[in-house]
């Protein structure tokens, strides 16, 4: 009798562990359209300035933001589903798989771009949609999030008008 209501309260804990866990993460990944989440890492720096002068790049926050780190699979002819980001971000398109197609909405109107394997690019904050391309395989792609710390990374969006 202890030993099952043992397990009871280690089942219980490790079902209350995985809700926290997803609930901390700040992600929320649609179950629709076939998107995975292959691996999510977030942490809060205080301060962040990071310069390249031979690339002529600079990012710097004056108070602590979150980093995140989502690593997402999109199922062949699959797709995130309308959604907005706190900030914009950088993502990453994994070189060897299919292409991206990203729809966003600007001035009122659909805007359909192609991102190849292997390319990097900034993606909005505001109403977007992912699509992979190819039906037969999988699609990997990286993000990049610098937020507010405690920002929820990923919120659902009606889609907009116009657009599929």
């Amino acid at each position: 009798m202890s030993t099952m209501y043992g397990r009871r309260r280690i089942a219980a804990a490790a079902s209350l562990l995985v809700a926290a866990a997803a609930a901390l993460s700040g992600v929320a990944l649609a179950t629709h359209g076939g998107l995975h989440g292959l691996f999510n890492a977030r942490g809060t720096i205080d301060r962040l300035d990071i310069r390249d002068r031979d690339a002529k790049l600079r990012i710097k926050a004056r108070e602590p933001i979150d980093v995140a780190i989502v690593g997402a699979q999109l199922d062949p002819g699959g797709q995130t589903g309308w959604h907005t980001h706190p900030a914009d971000s950088i993502v990453s398109v994994q070189p060897g798989g299919p292409a991206l197609k990203m729809v966003t909405q600007r001035h009122g109107r659909c805007v359909e771009q192609t991102f190849e394997p292997g390319r990097a690019f900034v993606h909005p904050a505001g109403p977007h949609n992912f699509v992979n391309t190819d039906a037969a395989t999988p699609l990997n792609f990286g993000v990049a999030y610098l937020v507010p710390v405690g920002a929820t990374l990923l919120t659902p969006a009606p889609t907009p008008d116009g657009c599929s």
